[in-house]
């Protein structure tokens, strides 16, 4: 019998994931133990401050990777778009389990007369996000809004909703599903409470990167682990997660940056959407590029290019001077 440490942030989201993850594990690999250690993370322990200005990459990763590269733990789960765009030295991303779904939600109150849809809200609605991609888009789309940021856990969140202080969110539609919060009808329970979660579509508002995708990261040289992993990976999934995270990293983008990308494989093609915008939403530079699936890397580099031509590289150096 062998055992691996799966490293883990205490959020109940992450707690879902991992364990989700574990007992995939477990099943795959008779006789596996998989045991959790909880690992707080700077992102988890700053919540009264707007994620953007906090400004560090790798928020709810680094107290993780540290962990790993310490050995205190044999791997980790990771919401992908967490990740930073490169990962330290000696680390690699073993797998990406098969892609839930990538889109965002706009989750309202449960009542009569709902809105359905970001066009459905009234002018100058209260709106809940803490997601400088959702802003810009948001602002993109209906500058009437009143956006305002979010912080806290999936529930926190949704409690505040209920409580009046927004008239809507926009949350991740992966995270919630996982938590188990959605029924029939996009219906959404929390604490008593009852929501509507409204799928946005992708043509709306693009995903931020890798959104929706779990990333299992693991030493470099830990061969064992990562055969073990391998089980896990999904080929299309994979992928997709290279081109969008390589189009990042062309960008030099963080976790904090109007940065958004949606790649989608049909048979051997890879298509890839990308974005990057101004925060007050009157500047979005737009790109879309197809090749095939095996030059996952070179079509997220060749998309950033793209976008660097429009003026990408303008739009992002006048938001790192803020």
């Amino acid at each position: 019998m062998s055992k691996l440490i799966l490293g883990t942030r205490g959020s109940k989201l992450a707690l879902t994931q991992s364990e989700m993850i574990a007992a995939q594990l477990r099943a795959l690999h008779p006789g596996l133990e998989v045991e959790l250690q909880v690992i707080s993370t700077k992102g988890d322990r700053i919540l009264d401050v707007a994620l953007s200005a906090v400004g560090d990459k790798g928020l709810f990763v680094k107290e993780l990777e540290q962990a790993l590269l310490a050995n205190e733990v044999d791997f980790c789960v990771h919401s992908s778009k967490d990740l930073p765009s490169l990962i330290p030295d000696g680390l690699t991303l073993a797998a990406f389990p098969e892609r839930a779904d990538p889109r965002d939600v706009l989750v309202t109150p449960l009542r009569a007369g709902q809105v359905a849809s970001l066009d459905g809200l009234r002018q100058g609605a209260v709106v809940g996000t803490s997601s400088l991609r959702r802003a810009s888009q948001l602002r993109a789309l209906r500058p009437d809004l009143d956006l305002h940021d979010v912080r806290g856990n999936v529930d926190t969140r949704l409690r505040k909703l209920a409580e009046g202080q927004y008239e809507a969110l926009v949350l991740a539609s992966a995270g919630i599903v996982r938590l188990g919060l959605v029924g029939e009808n996009g219906r959404v329970t929390s604490d008593g409470a009852e929501f509507v979660a409204w799928p946005i579509p992708a043509e709306q508002m693009l995903p931020a990167v890798t959104q929706g995708t779990l990333a299992i990261e693991c030493r470099a040289d830990d061969t064992n682990t990562i055969a073990l992993l391998a089980v896990l990976d999904h080929a299309t999934s994979r992928a997709a997660a290279l081109a969008e995270r390589a189009f990042l990293r062309r960008l030099e983008g963080g976790c904090q940056v109007p940065i958004a990308a949606y790649a989608v494989v049909a048979g051997d093609t890879l298509t890839l959407r990308g974005l990057v915008g101004s925060l007050d939403g009157q500047t979005v530079v737009r790109g879309e590029r197809a090749d095939a699936s095996a030059n996952a890397e070179t079509l997220g580099t060749d998309l950033a290019e793209d976008l660097i031509a429009q003026g990408a590289s303008d739009i992002l150096a006048a938001l790192a001077s803020r």
